[in-house]
């Protein structure tokens, strides 16, 4: 025991030497380390917690012929490749912590290296060495671990910001990530002990330092940053965009889930009527619909003599997005009727049933593109059949998931299919919605109304608040990336510094002036500097492509937003390498000589 003791007191003697004569790069390895768990491990730890409050009717209260997903499930599916790709960010930022804890490994070790094969060379054992530098690891672990307590508890309050339900999430990834980063400070700090010299021997140059960690670094900030830019606009352009509905439109949600659908579409038709005499234009559309969005299931058409895959395939079976609507509903949303008509009041539960087509299903679906008069079989009508009485122009996929919606769409009459839940749109008039309140409840029910009502701008600001969150993320995590890049780039800076003193030192003494050597060197990280941001542009453009097929709606690629984060990035890169080469060129060409 009286052993140990020693040399543990002999350990902690020379850690405490060894941190007041190097404490920068301890402090470094640090601050690189609370990083690294402070924003990677909350991102991590995000992945399958997310949840957004579902869209109302559930199944719609009408019976499926197969199974169908409704405008909630494909939120869903949206948040959660969203959030993997937030994974991948966080899992990213950890990456970049670990190449920069071994970077700054590397300059602690080039620091010392001649302390250490001293004290080798005069006896000392390497275990004592390892207990120091097993020390300094666990000082380093434990001031990270506090400072990425700290970050990580900031950075978890903002995510609890998202505009949905947390439910409870797998943390063992964060913590087998936060043991990884562990593992890699203590691997850096006992390096030197089990690469020591023993014996002294003549001065050796310093070996060139990789620049290639520090251009990986660039490309990936860029991707980062780029992505949560990309995103914020967006949000900010759904929530600016006019939609095609009422600037003042009003949104009433209306619930009738025990009735029996017949019961249902003719009350929905004496509600429209009366609104119509009193109201103008209102709309009844399925939940989801106001947003492009609407339940998935599959549609069976009658394409006539048409082939597939070589085949004479006359019946053909295509996934589609069901919208249910009303007669108003289309000029309201601003779809464009192209062929035949639209969705009419006549058009009721005892009456033929129609439907309305995407122009996109009834070119490729349908024998010459020619589908009106055509049949056409949809998800809740069993075997019963529907004719094809118009074609449109889909309007815009404006709802979060509206990517994982197929191609095609189909829009039934509501008074034909009517749903157990609708939501009613009418102008926002003065004194209008207490009169709308009452006829609803004339028509309806008492119980049918929900008690909340609101507008088409605060719809589409729902919507836009999921991006908004996981703009902010992808921003976070951008940034991160940057700071502890910049950890790196600024040893990886001074070893490469280092490892050039000679020929600096040549150049001064042939004659260089002292703004040719900065530019020289300066020049040399602007080239590593250009080539991480080619790579990241390589790169980021299959990580920019998937996020557009997530989002629907928003750019693949801009150039603006690359150029003005690239500038940030190569500035941060010089501004890194300035100090180290102005210390450099202070000096005279025999000390640089000397030194190198």
């Amino acid at each position: 025991m009286k052993t140990i003791s020693a040399a543990l007191t002999v350990a902690a003697v020379s850690v405490r030497g060894e941190v007041v004569r190097y404490w920068k790069t301890p402090a470094l390895l640090a601050a690189a380390f609370a990083a690294g768990l402070g924003f990677a491990i909350p991102a991590i730890s995000a992945y399958g917690t997310l949840t957004l409050p579902p869209l109302r009717g559930g199944d719609l209260g009408l019976t499926w012929r197969a199974g169908v997903r409704p405008p909630a499930a494909t939120q869903q599916d949206a948040v959660d490749a969203l959030t993997g790709l937030l994974l991948g960010a966080g899992v990213g930022t950890l990456a970049i912590a670990a190449v920069t804890i071994l970077i700054l490994s590397l300059a602690r070790e080039a620091e010392r290296t001649g302390e250490v094969a001293v004290r080798r060379a005069v006896g000392a054992g390497r275990g004592s060495l390892l207990s120091s530098a097993l020390l300094e690891g666990g000082l380093i672990a434990l001031t990270g671990i506090v400072a990425g307590g700290i970050a990580g508890g900031v950075v978890t309050v903002a995510m609890a910001a998202w505009p949905g339900t947390l439910r409870g999430g797998v943390f063992w990834p964060g913590m087998v990530g936060a043991g990884a980063l562990a593992v890699v400070v203590f691997l850096g700090v006992t390096f030197p002990v089990f690469f020591a010299r023993r014996r002294i021997g003549e001065a050796e140059p310093h070996a060139p330092a990789p620049l290639m960690p520090s251009a990986i670094q660039a490309g990936a900030s860029l991707v980062m940053l780029t992505m949560g830019a990309l995103l914020s606009r967006h949000a900010s352009r759904v929530v600016a965009a006019t939609s095609a509905a009422p600037a003042d439109g009003a949104v009433y949600s209306i619930s009738m889930p025990d009735t029996a659908p017949a019961t249902r579409a003719h009350r929905y038709a004496t509600l429209l009527r009366a609104l119509a005499e009193n109201h103008g234009q209102a709309s009844l559309t399925s939940p989801g619909t106001l947003l492009g969005l609407g339940a998935v299931g599959t549609v069976t058409t009658d394409c006539g003599q048409c082939s597939e895959g070589g085949m004479q395939l006359r019946w053909r079976v295509k996934p589609a997005t069901h919208r249910f609507v009303s007669a108003d509903s289309f000029q309201l949303l601003g779809v464009t009727v192209v062929e035949g008509r639209g969705i009419a009041s006549a058009d009721s539960w005892d009456a033929p049933r129609v439907a309305v087509i995407s122009r996109g299903l009834a070119a490729r679906e349908f024998q010459f593109g020619q589908a009106l008069g055509r049949g056409i079989r949809v998800v809740d009508d069993g075997n019963r059949w529907s004719t094809v009485v118009g074609v449109v122009d889909d309007a815009p996929a404006g709802g979060l998931g509206g990517a994982f919606q197929p191609r095609y769409s189909v829009y039934l009459s509501v008074l034909q299919h009517p749903p157990g839940a609708v939501d009613l749109l009418t102008g926002r008039r003065g004194g209008a919605e207490d009169s709308v309140r009452s006829v609803v409840r004339s028509a309806l029910g008492y119980r049918a109304l929900d008690a909340s009502v609101t507008s088409v701008g605060a719809l589409v600001a729902g919507q836009a608040a999921p991006l908004r969150w996981f703009a902010a993320r992808f921003g976070l995590q951008g940034w991160a990336m940057l700071g502890i890049a910049a950890l790196g780039s600024m040893a990886v800076t001074r070893l490469w510094v280092a490892s050039l003193l000679g020929e600096l030192g040549l150049r001064r003494a042939l004659g260089a002036r002292r703004s040719q050597a900065v530019a020289y060197v300066m020049l040399r990280a602007a080239a590593v500097s250009f080539a991480g941001l080619a790579g990241g542009v390589w790169f980021g453009g299959a990580v920019w492509s998937e996020l557009a097929d997530l989002v629907v709606g928003l750019d693949p690629w801009d150039v603006a937003l690359v150029i003005r984060f690239g500038v940030i990035l190569l500035l941060s890169t010089l501004l890194g390498a300035l100090p180290p080469v102005w210390r450099a060129t202070r000096a005279t060409p025999a000390s640089l000589l000397s030194a190198s």
